[in-house]
């Protein structure tokens, strides 16, 4: 679960189980970018200007423990022209596990449009 925290940051709370595992009794690395590539996406739409990803570093600390309660403070860092800036540490009780920082690009308005057409127009085709 996600949920705002302050004006332009948010906390989310996982428990990831035995399908997201890497190294033994850990969550693989990639369930942990995806996790935060989702979660600083949510803060970073706080700014106003909701975009799509360009960049996401994530720097994995500590083996991340499956069935464990985690939890994800994220924040927005600062905006430039189309950009959102954002980062995020994910936690096992108080110890860090990894850290991650992205920079959001701002979706040009019709553009944005034309993909949610292009959905619509998808989903009524698998359905007919």
């Amino acid at each position: 679960s996600v949920r705002q925290s302050g004006p332009l940051s948010a906390e989310a709370h996982a428990n990831f189980g035995a399908a997201y595992e890497g190294p033994p009794g850990c969550v693989h690395g990639g369930w942990v970018a995806a996790a935060f590539d989702e979660v600083l996406g949510f803060v970073q739409s706080l700014a106003g200007s909701p975009g799509f990803t360009g960049t996401l570093i994530v720097r994995y600390r500590k083996p991340t423990p499956l069935h464990t309660d985690l939890r994800f403070d994220v924040h927005v860092t600062g905006t430039e022209r189309r950009k959102t800036f954002a980062e995020g540490k994910l936690y096992a009780g108080d110890v860090m596990t990894a850290e991650a920082e992205a920079i959001f690009v701002s979706a040009d308005r019709e553009r944005f449009l034309a993909l949610i057409k292009q959905r619509e127009q998808l989903v009524q085709k698998r359905t007919e």
